[in-house]
């Protein structure tokens, strides 16, 4: 494929995407999902044109500069390197950073630091829109209700249920999302499925939303650092006592996000980032330790 033809190719399948997200305008939780399974397909489809643009650089057909795409991270890289250097984390709370880290991921916030990067519009903005929150107190509620397994209580049975084939209460939504995180799983990692298939609980879930959270909510200045690490603490008190290996605590997030909100490809993608990518960082925590 020539060089003009390439570009053609990249710009339809952005604006496919720019179509998909202007569609969806309104970011609630089911949007969300509908938005990223309409758009998954597309960008692997640009996925495998980026390798095929590559491909041809490497041989000799044009350089990758001439696409107009920037595929030079290293100063982001560099960036953010600094800035999770600059804001270390505790030493006695070092052990915690792994609970909230796969949301911090898929919403590309650094989680080898308790400090975060995104601008406090956008996170007030999204957890206004997409949890419903107006003010400290509603999460600070939902903080209280998460810790208490809110989400386990209300659909574990079902769920456990729906894994053994029996008659259930959820939508065709939350099973097709159940169904393709499995599927994604034997492709993008293979390890992980067999703790998926035996998961039994619901509850990393809503443990990892309350990490996650609590780190939002300092950020925003909703609650003092030191509250949050007692929120953490609590979370981590049961992480310990309910999963042995981070791999079993993962496979719980995944499966309680797919009942919930659906498939979403950027969630497989954080896990194989925390478990391959940078599995250096879980051994250096294990669950063990907390």
């Amino acid at each position: 494929m020539d060089l003009e033809k390439m570009q053609a190719e990249l710009a339809k399948y952005q604006a496919e995407i720019l179509k998909i997200q202007a569609k969806y305008a309104n970011p609630t939780p089911a949007n969300i999902a509908k938005m990223q399974k309409e758009m998954m397909a597309i960008q692997e489809k640009m996925t495998a044109l980026s390798m095929e643009y590559a491909s041809e650089a490497a041989s000799g057909g044009f350089n990758l500069d001439q696409l107009g795409i920037d595929y030079d991270d290293d100063d982001d890289d560099e960036d953010l390197l600094q800035f999770i250097k600059d804001h270390p984390a505790p030493k006695d709370k070092a052990k915690y950073l792994p609970l909230g880290a796969l949301l911090l991921c898929t919403n590309a916030e650094p989680y080898e630091t308790f400090a975060m990067v995104g601008e406090k519009e956008d996170w007030l903005e999204a957890l206004e829109e997409g949890w419903g929150f107006e003010n400290a107190e509603d999460g600070k509620k939902m903080l209280a209700a998460l810790i208490k397994g809110r989400h386990e209580t209300k659909y574990g049975d079902d769920y456990r249920k729906l894994k053994a084939g029996k008659p259930n209460k959820f939508d065709e939504e939350s099973v097709e999302g159940y169904e393709e995180t499995l599927e994604n799983l034997k492709e993008e990692l293979p390890r992980l499925l067999p703790y998926a298939k035996k998961c039994e609980t619901l509850l990393a879930w809503d443990l990892e939303r309350v990490c996650y959270l609590a780190r939002i909510f300092v950020h925003l200045g909703w609650i003092k650092e030191a509250d949050a690490f007692k929120w953490i603490e609590k979370a981590a008190v049961i992480v310990k006592e309910n999963f042995s290996k981070w791999e079993d605590y993962i496979a719980s997030i995944l499966m309680g996000r797919a009942v919930a909100m659906g498939f979403a490809y950027q969630v497989i993608g954080a896990a194989v980032e925390l478990l391959e990518e940078k599995k250096a960082f879980l051994k250096e925590h294990p669950i063990s330790g907390l």
